[in-house]
C-alpha cells in the first residue's frame, strides 16, 4: 500500500512538472518568501468574494453555514458551504500554481495555511503565537469579531484589505474601547 502510494505522488509531481528531489529543492528563506507570495495571493483572493458573501441577499443562501457556529473553534474553520469551498479555496491553489518549484513548497504552504486557519478559529489569543510577529496579521481577536458580529473584518490571513476599505473601522473602534476600559480597571 504505502509503494502504490509514493507511486500516485511521483505521478502526481511529474504530471504537473513539480520537482521533489533533494539537489532542486529551494533554500530555506527562498521558501518562507514563496509561502508569503502564496499567502498574499490567497489573501487577496479571498477578501473580495467573503465580503461578498456577507452580501445580505447571498449570505444566508452560501456563507451563513460557516456562522452557524459562534464563538468560533479551530475545526468549524473548514465548515462551510460546498459552493464556498469551491469559490473561496481557489485563492489557496492560486499561490502554488504560480509559485511551486518544489514539492517542499506544496508541503510548507498546506501546513501554514491550516495552522493560520485553525489559529484564526481558535479563539484564543496566545500571546507568544509566532504568527502575531506578522506584520499585518490578522490573528484570533481580528476574525473573532468578525465572527461575533458576522459584518466587517473580512480578512483572511492580513489585515490591509480591512484597512484600506474600512471595512475594520468597528474592530478598531471595539478595541480603543477595550484598551481604556482596562486603563480605568488599573
Amino acid at each position: 500500500m504505502k509503494t502504490c502510494f509514493m507511486a500516485l505522488h511521483i505521478v502526481y509531481y511529474e504530471y504537473f512538472n513539480i520537482p521533489y528531489d533533494w539537489e532542486r529543492m529551494p533554500r530555506w528563506y527562498l521558501l518562507l518568501a514563496r509561502c508569503f507570495g502564496c499567502a498574499v495571493i490567497e489573501d487577496t483572493r479571498r477578501y473580495f468574494p467573503h465580503r461578498l458573501f456577507h452580501h445580505e441577499r447571498i449570505y444566508k443562501y452560501i456563507h451563513k453555514v460557516h456562522h452557524e457556529f459562534q464563538p468560533p473553534f479551530g475545526m468549524e474553520a473548514e465548515y462551510e458551504h460546498p459552493l464556498e469551498t469551491l469559490i473561496l479555496g481557489t485563492g489557496f491553489f492560486i499561490g502554488i500554481m504560480l509559485l511551486c518549484d518544489h514539492v517542499i513548497l506544496l508541503w510548507a504552504w498546506v501546513t501554514i495555511r491550516l495552522i493560520e486557519t485553525i489559529d484564526v478559529h481558535s479563539g484564543y489569543d496566545i500571546p507568544l503565537n509566532p504568527l502575531n510577529l506578522i506584520p499585518f496579521c490578522a490573528g484570533s481577536r481580528h476574525h473573532d469579531f468578525h465572527h461575533m458580529n458576522f459584518i466587517r473584518n473580512y480578512a483572511s490571513t492580513f489585515t490591509w484589505w480591512d484597512r484600506i476599505f474600512g471595512t475594520d473601522s468597528q474592530f478598531i473602534a471595539y478595541k480603543e474601547k477595550m484598551k481604556k476600559i482596562e486603563k480605568k480597571t488599573e
